[in-house]
């Protein structure tokens, strides 16, 4: 059994490596510095046209180097950090090396429950800038209010003139009911927070009209109508931001985890890694045209959260920490660029305890070689 495993996995790498090399045309652009005013949003790029892929030789490895897949932009390189995983600095070198162009902080619900002190944006700040990364910043919403998140854009790009471009105003916000954490005072509803966010925005740009919002974050957004079940009221979240913020929000941006499909199901197998990676090849196809139907226009997007599995199982044939996973990833960050997103974030940069995270704080996992052959 031993052997066998080793020989498939040898064999999983080639494939890994021709999936970076059919690709290896397209390299990242760094665009020009430049100030965006309030009412301009990123031009989004249109949605590549599908073009005929001659039929490869049989029995030889085959790379077409005429088709042109198109720009890839830079901030797809991204992952999520917080001030719950600081860097060690064997990590925080491993991070330089893998060329992090874009971090979202605080990621995930932590910024959700927990104030933001001004000497953890000051040590976030000076990483960012150290690894060359594109910083963002998440503000609170339940505990939050405006007010607050103004004067957090005040302290930032006024008073220490950091000049933090992106930001995103909560997290996965169709969740907020199921987390007792968060000790609401009120029930959550896809009006609730369209109407929220944008007290919150329009806050913000009082302050700095040049800042850049993100959003909404939903999560396990799909967008094909047979998974629906499976999205809850992501959808309704969505389609009720975008009607009453699609003037405001700069990049729409949501989150997606395909695994485990249920809270008892445990790690799944690799057939059925397998078989998700292709769902990934229309979710932002799908994503542009809930947009497009909505507000009648074009907006660029993003996946701000991305792993295999949600859970921080670990050690696992197919945990987060896993060879296989790493293949998975290396699989469907290949098909997310193709699709030509404005920012991707992995869920996430570090991680001390279980099977998430591209680093620990001595080590690096498997999923790391993966974005390391893409960059």
């Amino acid at each position: 059994m031993r052997n066998k495993k080793r020989a498939s996995q040898k064999l999983a790498l080639f494939f890994l490596i021709i999936i970076s090399i059919s690709l290896a045309g397209c390299q990242p652009t760094t665009p020009q510095a430049t100030t965006v005013p309030a009412t301009e949003t990123p031009a989004p790029t249109a949605t590549p046209a599908p073009s005929a892929t001659p039929a490869p030789p049989s029995g030889v490895f085959w790379i077409d180097p005429s088709r042109d897949l198109g720009e890839i932009s830079r901030y797809t390189l991204g992952g999520n950090h917080g001030p719950w995983s600081e860097f060690s600095v064997d990590a925080f070198n491993k991070t330089i090396e893998l060329g992090i162009t874009f971090i979202r902080w605080p990621g995930g619900n932590w910024g959700d429950k927990n104030d933001i002190r001004t000497t953890m944006i000051d040590l976030y700040i000076a990483q960012a800038r150290k690894i060359g990364a594109e910083p963002s910043i998440s503000v609170r919403v339940p505990g939050g209010s405006p007010g607050k998140a103004a004067e957090l854009v005040r302290y930032v790009n006024i008073t220490k003139g950091f000049g933090v471009k992106y930001w995103n105003i909560g997290n996965e916000p169709n969740l907020y009911d199921n987390d007792p954490a968060l000790n609401l005072d009120q029930k959550w509803t896809p009006a609730l927070y369209a109407k929220t966010w944008r007290e919150f925005a329009l806050a913000m740009r009082a302050v700095d009209p040049s800042i850049l919002f993100y959003g909404p974050d939903i999560s396990q957004f799909v967008g094909n109508p047979s998974s629906t079940a499976s999205e809850g009221d992501a959808p309704d979240y969505l389609r009720e931001f975008l009607k009453v913020n699609g003037d405001m929000v700069n990049i729409v941006t949501v989150h997606r985890y395909p695994f485990p499909s249920c809270m008892n199901c445990g790690n799944p197998s690799w057939e059925e890694m397998r078989a998700n990676t292709a769902e990934w090849d229309n979710m932002l196809t799908n994503l542009r045209k809930v947009i497009k139907e909505i507000t009648g226009k074009e907006l660029p997007v993003g996946v701000t959260e991305y792993n295999s599995n949600y859970s921080s199982a670990a050690g696992a044939d197919t945990s987060p920490d896993s060879f296989y996973s790493a293949l998975w990833l290396a699989d469907v960050y290949g098909r997310l660029v193709r699709q030509q997103p404005e920012m991707l974030a992995f869920w996430q940069l570090k991680n001390n305890g279980g099977g998430l995270g591209l680093l620990t704080s001595f080590d690096v996992r498997p999923s790391y070689y993966s974005l390391l052959m893409w960059k």
